[in-house]
């Protein structure tokens, strides 16, 4: 079950009624959840050099706040474009997961737009559904 706790907007980029104004700078939406036991930032928009930074103080944030042991989820599924600032960030975000001793797993569908971006490296922590994530350890007690 995923639970809903927070949500911000990166970089906003519409117009009010949801269309995207002419000329507008990429947005990434990021809702923070909780589904068994892992925390769970799902990302929809854009994932690139205008959005990084913004999204890596999230992710920072989400890391050095998210109860231990860390296991920590990035659902990608929702994210449409993504660059080599986006893909650096989620290498970063693997490398500060991994000191941190915890779990990282990345969703990304084998035909959404994330996946054909991710190295070898990053694939082998990705599922392509969010049902797909493990249950973090003791996640059913």
């Amino acid at each position: 079950m995923l639970v809903q706790s927070a949500s911000s907007q990166v970089t906003p980029d519409h117009h009010p009624g949801g269309a995207p104004a002419p000329g507008a700078r990429p947005a990434l939406a990021v809702e923070t959840g909780t589904r068994d036991g892992a925390t769970v930032l799902t990302m929809k928009g854009h994932l690139v050099a205008e959005t990084a930074v913004a999204a890596e103080a999230q992710i920072l944030t989400t890391t050095v706040l998210a109860g231990r042991p860390l296991n920590l989820v990035l659902d990608l599924t929702e994210v449409d474009a993504i660059d080599r600032h986006g893909t650096g960030l989620l290498t970063k975000t693997r490398f500060t997961v991994s000191a941190a001793k915890g779990a990282l797993h990345l969703v990304a569908p084998p035909g959404g737009a994330v996946h054909p971006a991710l190295n070898r490296y990053l694939r082998r922590i990705t599922v392509p559904r969010l049902e797909d994530v493990p249950a973090a350890p003791g996640a059913g007690l």
